[in-house]
């Protein structure tokens, strides 16, 4: 599927501010599912824009703005091209003693662990062993923990943030995308399955009431020993197929947040995010 999106946010301050230097990951990765045919990215105030690899091999954006200004404009645009990471079948049959054999890779060690924001309780990880009775099949577990995010939460905006806690949602249950990825990889973690977070975009082309569709989006890569990472969205109850664009990877939100910088100033600010997707 071709898809171009553009991605606009937008920040507005009462008072000026300067050094405003910002990380940005808005330059969706190439991939064996996904390529990327065009990209541009353009901010405004102008600023040299700086770009690196991190740790998770995501594309970073840097810049700096140093004079005063009372608003930033960031604009992204995209044209994906993206393929089914399940067209080759589902990564059935694999035991779930093989998790034990990639805890050796060293690519993979970080997504075993729990962070500040994907904490592991008592009481998750007893749900985590409740899941796990009766499981054999490392794909059919992963399928099984998505199912449990996905029946035991409801989808209920504006009652968290950025820096809600897989615990904290797991007391409640009520979130959105960012929260029903953080508690189902701290439940793979539990289990030792190692998973990680993405960032994206979720294209719906029937424009049915899928939740996180024509925004940005987050669901879960599980990592299937000798297979690779395939994707899941409990958000949704269903696998990630070639109407979602990877963003970003990493162990949690804070890893591939799309934008993340501090400022010198002491007014408020207010921030607006729009999101459009349409095939080509």
């Amino acid at each position: 599927m071709k898809l171009h999106i553009h991605h606009l946010t937008e920040y507005r301050y009462s008072s000026p501010v300067s050094n405003n230097s910002n990380e940005l990951r808005l330059t969706p990765p190439v991939t064996l599912w996904q390529r990327l045919p065009f990209f541009l990215l353009r901010v405004v105030p102008s600023s040299r824009l700086r770009r690196f690899q991190d740790f998770n091999q995501n594309t970073v954006t840097y810049f700096e703005i140093e004079e005063p200004h009372q608003k930033l404009l960031i604009e992204a645009q995209s044209t994906v091209v993206t393929s089914d990471c399940y067209a080759s079948g589902i990564p059935l049959g694999i035991p779930l003693s093989a998790f034990a054999s990639t805890e050796w890779i060293e690519e993979i060690q970080p997504f075993f662990e729990p962070t500040t924001i994907v904490s592991i309780p008592p009481e998750l990880w007893r749900a985590a062993v409740d899941i796990l009775t009766d499981q054999k099949d490392a794909y059919e577990l992963a399928l099984a923990i998505m199912r449990y995010v996905y029946t035991t939460c409801a989808y209920v905006p504006g009652v968290t943030t950025v820096h809600t806690t897989s615990a904290e949602f797991f007391q409640t249950r009520r979130g959105v995308c960012q929260d029903f990825a953080h508690l189902m990889i701290a439940l793979c973690r539990a289990l030792r399955v190692p998973a990680r977070y993405v960032s994206g975009y979720l294209y719906d082309e029937q424009r049915r009431d899928i939740r996180g569709a024509h925004s940005t989006h987050a669901w879960v890569d599980v990592w299937i020993p000798g297979t690779g990472w395939y994707g899941l969205d409990p958000t949704n109850n269903c696998r990630v197929g070639e109407t979602y664009v990877t963003l970003a990877v990493g162990r949690d939100y804070r890893d591939v947040s799309p934008v993340k910088g501090t400022y010198f100033g002491d007014g408020g600010c207010s921030m607006r995010i729009a999101v459009h997707i349409e095939p080509r």
